[in-house]
């Protein structure tokens, strides 16, 4: 039976199973086994059907014995949505890997994994069943849908991280993916990740890899401290080689624009984005040539953001989401209004479905005692 076929029987199965029992979960029972009573959803995933007016905690949990639990204490990084099923999330956690068939309605863990924490996920765009995992130094691979993994890559340098993975959607580039580590390496594989070569080297840890929307030779690399760097030629030359082309020019009107939250793309328009950095948001309508501030409530460099997403579908929607508040704008960043956030830890993912605006996920991470 062809993978794709026996995956989507799978699935099929999954849904099934998970939408009988999840009417079942009431209370909180944590992921590490000790029923206890209380409130779902302390952290974990979170999902609103009205533009994030309301919020439901969507943390339903089947462990390898059948007992339905809930992963309200698993602390999110991140969560990839399937770009060829809306229905499908791969959930990045410090406690392991999570992946859901059923629109984030529940979820199972990737056994292989067990409860070391991973930095990365990201699927193919040309085979679903392809699947890259960054975890410390290592990335693994699956072209099976989750069943077995092989190891691509491994640095054995003290303290090395894979930090990023992306893939590139280009039918014609499909077996490229990239990676980027905490020492500040891009590596690139054209083979589909058999075999690797550091592109460039920026000596500030990698914290986000993003491919242009219309032309993915064109890549945005945003380090932890030290900017954005960007390529327009698949990482043969980069802007900070040449002055006239160094996208981190325009920010350093912003004081701590440097440093580095998040970075996402507007899908409506060409060669526009915004960035949340320790200064605000700022915008850019021309690639990083230049940048203007996004006036918010707080004065600059007085919060943290740690997520931020553009409807897909109408840039004018805004959200971000800082550690107990979510804000939006329905104007461009214009105007704002804000809510208390559903989690008691940080807001550290917000996605609005592509297709759906009325769709937002939500991930909640704990917050680190000092």
């Amino acid at each position: 039976m062809p993978k794709e076929k026996s995956a989507l029987i799978q699935r099929f199965f999954l849904l099934f199973v998970f939408s009988a029992l999840a009417v079942l979960l009431v209370g909180c029972i944590t992921i590490k086994g000790t029923p206890q009573m209380g409130p779902v959803g302390v952290l974990g995933v979170y999902k609103s059907g009205d533009a994030g007016n309301s919020w439901l905690a969507k943390n339903a949990f089947l462990n390898v014995e059948g007992k339905l639990l809930n992963i309200s204490d698993v602390s999110v990084k991140t969560i990839i949505m399937d770009p060829s099923d809306r229905q499908t999330f791969y959930l990045v956690s410090e406690q392991g890997l999570f992946y859901s068939y059923t629109g984030a309605e529940s979820w199972q863990r990737v056994d292989y994994f067990q409860n070391n924490p991973i930095n990365d996920v990201v699927v193919d765009y040309s085979d679903k069943c392809n699947i890259f995992v960054a975890v410390g130094n290592s990335i693994y691979k699956s072209t099976d849908c989750l069943r077995t993994w092989q190891k691509v890559y491994l640095d054995s340098r003290p303290n090395f991280q894979i930090t990023q993975l992306r893939t590139d959607k280009y039918p014609k580039n499909k077996n490229i993916v990239y990676a980027g580590t905490n020492t500040g390496d891009i590596l690139k594989s054209s083979d589909y990740g058999q075999t690797w070569k550091t592109i460039k080297s920026l000596q500030n840890s990698v914290s986000q890899i993003l491919l242009d929307k219309d032309d993915t030779r064109i890549i945005y690399v945003a380090t932890e401290s030290a900017g954005l760097f960007k390529t327009i030629d698949g990482g043969n030359t980069w802007s900070d080689a040449n002055v006239g082309m160094d996208i981190n020019q325009g920010l350093n009107q912003f004081p701590d624009a440097r440093t580095f939250f998040f970075l996402v793309q507007d899908m409506t328009a060409k060669n526009t984005l915004i960035l949340a950095s320790r200064y605000g948001l700022t915008r850019t309508t021309d690639g990083g040539a230049s940048w203007n501030a996004i006036k918010l409530i707080t004065p600059e460099r007085s919060a943290n953001i740690y997520s931020l997403a553009i409807d897909p579908k109408n840039s004018k929607n805004i959200y971000y989401g800082t550690e107990t508040i979510i804000y939006k704008s329905i104007d461009g960043g214009v105007n704002w209004s804000t809510q208390q956030a559903p989690t008691s830890g940080l807001v550290k993912f917000l996605l609005v479905d592509p297709q759906d605006s009325k769709i937002i996920y939500l991930g909640g991470k704990a917050i680190k005692k000092q």
